[in-house]
This record gives structure tokens, C-alpha cells and sequence, in this order.
């Protein structure tokens, strides 16, 4: 639909008007047949849509009826940094995949490939149905920079940054990186104010450091800092295995969140990615903070971190803790849908504790929208559709056994559908998914260049990735 505005009717540029909306806003509130208006980057009004098809005319109109429409999803952790898919090889835990495999790759990119593997990573994430994420600390940040305005997406990003002074030692570290903490620091002031410079209001700041044993307690309390005083978010990888919570036990005498806790590091900027090895007392020490975490299941499943064991997701989600979901890198989830986290997020905690109602569906749609924008500081402008906030939107197309026969949408999202029947996707009013394609990049020619990358990456270290079984 086109044209001028008919008498009495206000001009809107999209008018998603149809099927269930799911609005994520305070009241939770489902439009059955819903509608969504959009003028620039903004939506002007959300409701039924035989109200709004009488208030708006549109530029645009998409007819949705036969579809699912929820805020765009939020990926809480996912590296640009990345490995060649399916390359890693099989049996490693968290410290040894980092260690054998993932820092040295990482160690090889060149500011050309990282931007390549960025705009890569943020394609299927579109194509998924993800339209804001955290990149937990990546290298070349100018060419990642280019990469994330060129993809439209929202997210935040910051530099690749540790000591190598953590509890885990320095043993089989890369000579990459390398930098006292002193220049650690600066290195994550820097970062700040370059993200801040490009003056793009869909990228916003991190204070990303690596964690895991890797940094100093100098540098994760100058990083918890350095975010509260500039307005930032401090990033880091914590808790992510029971060997983690051994190695400071030793060195310490406290668990790690209880030793953040301890040296004064845990404050409401702060996101602390995994945490799937927590005690009871921490979930307090979390809360009390106001610190954020995202959760990966997938990853913690395939690293064998114990989540189902150790993790405390019912306690921290009960004790509202702001949590979001995320996919990781390239080899830990080998995929970067956020529908499949939400199922995991809502099913093992049940099996673990054997309680059907230790997650709900409800609750683990809203890590993926609106509690994954709060983890991430950035539920003033994403993660539900209300008037006033940008116009980042994701539509499902029901029409596949995955989502029929449809009576509850939030049952057939979580239990039942994956990013494959993301139909269209919108960030501040923009599509960046038309009818499952991209209109930003062009995917068959992003895929065969990290390809490439890949096997010249994949070279360099030395790894060959082949089936276990005879290739003929």
C-alpha cells in the first residue's frame, strides 16, 4: 500500500498489521490479531489491528496474519572473535578449547578477515531472528566497527583485552596480546571512546575482558569501574566451570563471584557471561550488586560446564537478576539461534531439579526480548514493542509444522520453532530481513570468503577437521 495519506488517517512508513504480537511490555500483553505502526525508526502505536488499520496508512503494509510477531530477539553473548565452524576438536572442556584451539585462531586474523567474520556473524544472526547482541571483546575494533554499521544491527562491542595474570597462570597463553595491566586498562578507555566516536546510536560501548582465569584482580576491578564511571557495561567470562571455581578456591579462598564480590568488582554495569557454576549464597551476592549475566546453554552443554549440575537459573531468575541468552562463538554452539537457547533455557533447569516448573516458557521469552535488553543496558530503546521505543521487530512465519496448529504462541516459540521460520526482520525501523532475505549483504558471497578464511585460519594452527569416521 502507497500513496498519500487518506483524510483523517495519520501516514506511517510500516504497518505490520496482523497475527499474534507479542508485545513483551509491562503487562506481558498478546494481541491476537494484532498490529504494529512504524514511522521512521520508531513505533507510533501497538494494538489491535482493526483499530490501527482505521488510524494509519501505511508507506508499507505487510500482512502478518499468518504470523508471530515479538520484539527483536537479544543474543547476550556472541563472539565476532571467531573459529572455523566444526573445526574444534571433539573432547576439549572450557580451558582446554581455549587453550588448544581458540586463542590460537584468534591469534591469527588480520584486521581483513575480522571484518569479514563480522559481517558473517551478524548475517546469521539476522537470519535468525536477532537483532541486538553483545560482543563480549573482539580484536581490529575499527574494522569490526565498519562491519556492524554496514550490517544495521544493534549491539555492544569492545576490544579484546586481558593481562594474562589470572588464576589460570600463563601456561600455554598465546604471545598475542600481550600487556601489563596498565595498558590493559587503557586499552578499554580507548575502547570507549572509539566506539563513542563513530557516533552510531545503534553500537554502544563495553568494557570487554577476557576473564576465565586470565585477568588480574587489578584489571576486573578497573574494568567494573571504568564501566560505572564512564556509563558503560564491563564484560567478562565468569564461573564458567567447576575447574574455575578450583582454581580461585586455591588461590583465594573464595569462589569467583564471591572473590568479585570480595574486591569490590561486582556493581550494576557489570554482565557476567556463563556463570554456570554458582553456590547458593552467590545468587545473593549477584542480586544484591545488580549485575547482569548471560547464559548460553548450548555452549555450556557442548563444554560440558555443569549447568544442569551447578547452575542456579530458577534462584537468579526468582532473585530478578536481569538475564539474557546467548549463542557464544562459532564452536562451543555452532549455531547462533536464540530460539533453540530459549528451549534449552526453559527445559533443562526442569529436568535437573525434576520440577516442570523450574523455568516457564514465558520466563525464557523474556530473557530472549526484554530481560536480555536489560542485561544489556539497552531496554530504553529495544526489547518489547510499546510506542516511543525503535522499531526492532521479528516476524515468524507460522505456516510449517513447527508452529501448527497454533494456540499459544509463546508454547510454539519456545517448545516447537527455530530462527529457520524467521520470515522478516526489522532494526530501528529498517528491514533487514525481506521474506527470509537479506537486504544488507549478500549471503552466498559472505559465506564463501569466511570460507576461504577458514582454511587459510585453520592452516596456520595446524588443524585439519575431518569426520571420525573413513572419508572416502
Amino acid at each position: 500500500m502507497s500513496g498519500p495519506a487518506a483524510p483523517g488517517l495519520a501516514e506511517v512508513d510500516i504497518l505490520l498489521a496482523g497475527g499474534w504480537v507479542l508485545t513483551m511490555n509491562e503487562r506481558r500483553e498478546v494481541y491476537q490479531d494484532g498490529a504494529v505502526a512504524i514511522r521512521g525508526s520508531k513505533i507510533v502505536e501497538v494494538g489491535r489491528r482493526r483499530d490501527l488499520v482505521e488510524r494509519y496508512r501505511a508507506r508499507r503494509e505487510l500482512d502478518t496474519r499468518r504470523m508471530v510477531v515479538t520484539p527483536g530477539l537479544v543474543n547476550g553473548h556472541r563472539h565476532l572473535l571467531c573459529c572455523p565452524k566444526g573445526a574444534l576438536p571433539e573432547g576439549r572442556d572450557t580451558l582446554q578449547a581455549l587453550r588448544d584451539f581458540t586463542y590460537p585462531c584468534f591469534a591469527t586474523l588480520t584486521e581483513e578477515q575480522m571484518h569479514a567474520y563480522a559481517l558473517h556473524a551478524t548475517a546469521e544472526m539476522i537470519r535468525f531472528g536477532t537483532t541486538t547482541f553483545e560482543e563480549p571483546g573482539c580484536n581490529h575494533l575499527e574494522a569490526v566497527l565498519d562491519a556492524l554499521a554496514a550490517s544495521g544491527m544493534r549491539c555492544r562491542v569492545g576490544p579484546w583485552t586481558w593481562d594474562q595474570d589470572g588464576p589460570a597462570g600463563r601456561g600455554d597463553l598465546p604471545d598475542w596480546l600481550v600487556m601489563g595491566t596498565d595498558a590493559a586498562l587503557k586499552r578499554l578507555a580507548s575502547g570507549v571512546e572509539t566506539v563513542r566516536a563513530v557516533g552510531n546510536p545503534l553500537i554502544r560501548d563495553a568494557v570487554t575482558i577476557e576473564g576465565v582465569g586470565t585477568c588480574s584482580d587489578a584489571l576486573t576491578l578497573g574494568a567494573a569501574k571504568l564501566a560505572e564511571e564512564a556509563g558503560s557495561l564491563a564484560v567478562m567470562h565468569k564461573a564458567t566451570s567447576e575447574r574455575e571455581v578450583a582454581m580461585e578456591l586455591a588461590l583465594f579462598g573464595e569462589r569467583p563471584v564471591q572473590h568479585m564480590h570480595s574486591i569490590g568488582a561486582l556493581n550494576d554495569r557489570v554482565l557476567l557471561s556463563h556463570m554456570t557454576s554458582l553456590a547458593d549464597f552467590e545468587v545473593g551476592l549477584v542480586a544484591g550488586a545488580g549485575t547482569r549475566i548471560s547464559q548460553n546453554p548450548s555452549s555450556a552443554l557442548k563444554l560440558a560446564k555443569g549447568t544442569t549440575q551447578t547452575g542456579k537459573w530458577p534462584e537468579l531468575i526468582a532473585a530478578g537478576v536481569p538475564i539474557a541468552l546467548g549463542t557464544d562463538a562459532e564452536n562451543v554452539s555452532n549455531h547462533q539461534d536464540i530460539c533453540r537457547s530459549m528451549q534449552l533455557a526453559a527445559l533443562l533447569p526442569r529436568d535437573a531439579r525434576r520440577d516442570p516448573g523450574a523455568v516457564t516458557a514465558e520466563q525464557a521469552v523474556e530473557m530472549a526480548t526484554i530481560g536480555g535488553a536489560k542485561a544489556l543496558g539497552v531496554d530504553d530503546a529495544a526489547g518489547s514493542l510499546e510506542a516511543g521505543k525503535d522499531a526492532d521487530v521479528t516476524c515468524f512465519d507460522t505456516d510449517n509444522f513447527d508452529w501448527r496448529p497454533l494456540h499459544n504462541p509463546v508454547a510454539n516459540l519456545v517448545y516447537g520453532s527455530t530462527g529457520h521460520s524467521v520470515h522478516t526482520v526489522l532494526v530501528a525501523g529498517e528491514v533487514l530481513l525481506d521474506a527470509k532475505r537479506l537486504t544488507r549483504v549478500d549471503e552466498g558471497a559472505i559465506r564463501e570468503e569466511v570460507e576461504r578464511i577458514d582454511r587459510e585460519v585453520l592452516a596456520s594452527i595446524g588443524v585439519c577437521p575431518e569426520p571420525a569416521w573413513p572419508v572416502l
